[in-house]
C-alpha cells in the first residue's frame, strides 16, 4: 500500500506543479541589466585629492555611519600600527575646534573585547586602520539608485 501511495505522489507531482516557469532572460539576473556574459567596463572616477583642511566637511548620512574623509588619502597609505598619518593628525584632545582636525572619538579607545568599560590611553589595535570604516570620498556614480531617506 505505501508503494502505491509513493508511486502516485511521484507520478502527480509534475500535474501539481502546474505548467513549467518560463525561463529568465540573463539580462534580469543581476543589478547591471546586461548580459551576464558582457564584461561591463566600471566608470572612470578619481579620488579625492584635496590637501587636509582644504574642503568643507561633507554632510553627514546618518550620524550612525562613520564619516567620509574629506581629503585626500594617497599620501597616508599604507596605514600601518607604525606609520599612522591619521592618528599623527587626528589625537587630539576633543572636543573639535575650529579650524582643527576632528578629534578621535574617545569610542577608538576602549577594547570592546577585552574591557569594554575601560578608556584606555592608546588607540585599540583593531582601530588603526582608518580606512576599514572611513571611506575617502570620490566622484564615482553610484553604482545602484539609492531609496534611504532619513
Amino acid at each position: 500500500m505505501r508503494h502505491s501511495i509513493l508511486l502516485l505522489t511521484l507520478c502527480a507531482a509534475p500535474l501539481l506543479a502546474g505548467p513549467p516557469a518560463k525561463p529568465v532572460p540573463d539580462r534580469n539576473l543581476g543589478l547591471s541589466r546586461t548580459s551576464v556574459f558582457d564584461v561591463p567596463v566600471p566608470p572612470l572616477f578619481h579620488d579625492e585629492a584635496s590637501a587636509p583642511g582644504e574642503t568643507p566637511l561633507p554632510k553627514r548620512i546618518n550620524k550612525e555611519y562613520p564619516p567620509v574623509i574629506p581629503h585626500g588619502v594617497a599620501d597616508f597609505l599604507p596605514i600601518t600600527r607604525s606609520a599612522n598619518g591619521c592618528v599623527d593628525c587626528h589625537a587630539l584632545p576633543g572636543p573639535k575646534q575650529k579650524g582643527e582636525a576632528t578629534p578621535i572619538p574617545a569610542s577608538h579607545y576602549v577594547d570592546l573585547r577585552r574591557t569594554p568599560e575601560a578608556k584606555g590611553e592608546a588607540l585599540v589595535g583593531t582601530r588603526y586602520v582608518c580606512i576599514s570604516c572611513h571611506v575617502p570620498q570620490t566622484d564615482a556614480p553610484p553604482l545602484v539608485a539609492s531609496t534611504f531617506r532619513r
